[in-house]
């Protein structure tokens, strides 16, 4: 069940029956007792410019770099990412409460400090991060709303939506894309601009690991082409966005 209300910081099970989605009850109880490493609606309204501090707490120290993954789905590249890289904070956020506590419960049952699930709709991403907080984000295979013409405006990554990574990540920070939707794929790469974004071939990084999701391998497995890139901040960030 996705969450429907736009507002990041406005209580989702507010007026929810927990009888209607148990997982409702285990991502409340799970947030107020500090059981599981997840957030949302109210707890993450002081947190906009205070994301390392928070994982500061958890991880014993400054985090070197704090990444989002946008659709954490079940979480398997998230949770590979902060085992292969524990000096790094994560941030899985999904729309849908089975989700967000099924990456929180793998993540501590993994041992990670320094990851956290969250329930929220990408759309808000202006309000959840202060401008130039992020060190990267990454997307994989998004829903390409592509059965009918229509629904391309339901697409997340359009002009709009890019304006606002730029705005949220640092200079040199980046954001990487994979689809296996190739109209999609090309649509996105002509949101870039060029005079502000730099698109790398020898990527360094979290970037150029190897990370592949339950959906790449089906796809790949089918002998459907994946397309991918990643592009990074040119910086500094400019105020007219």
């Amino acid at each position: 069940m996705p969450i429907k209300t736009a507002n990041p910081f406005h209580d989702p099970l507010e007026r929810m029956r927990p009888e209607v989605n148990r997982y409702l009850t285990l991502l409340k109880e799970g947030m107020e007792s500090g059981d599981l490493p997840l957030l949302y609606g109210p707890a993450m309204e002081s947190l906009p410019g205070q994301w390392r501090q928070h994982f500061a707490d958890a991880m014993g120290e400054t985090p070197q770099q704090l990444i989002l993954e946008i659709g954490s789905h079940f979480g398997e590249v998230i949770l590979k990412m902060a085992t292969e890289h524990p000096e790094t904070a994560f941030i899985g956020m999904d729309i849908t409460f089975k989700r967000v506590v099924k990456v929180a419960q793998k993540s501590l049952a993994q041992g990670s400090r320094n990851m956290v699930s969250v329930l929220c709709n990408a759309k808000a991403l202006d309000q959840v991060f202060a401008d130039g907080e992020l060190d990267g984000i990454f997307i994989f295979f998004p829903d390409p709303w592509a059965q009918k013409k229509r629904q391309m405006k339901n697409r997340l990554v359009q002009q709009d939506f890019v304006r606002i990574l730029q705005k949220k990540l640092k200079p040199g920070g980046f954001f990487w894309l994979k689809t296996d939707c190739e109209p999609y794929y090309t649509d996105v790469c002509e949101a870039f601009d060029p005079s502000v974004w730099e698109q790398h071939q020898t990527r360094q990084g979290i970037p150029s690991g190897i990370y592949t999701s339950r959906f790449e391998r089906l796809f790949r497995e089918q002998g459907l082409p994946c397309h991918e890139f990643c592009w990074t901040s040119k910086g500094p960030i400019r105020t007219d966005l």
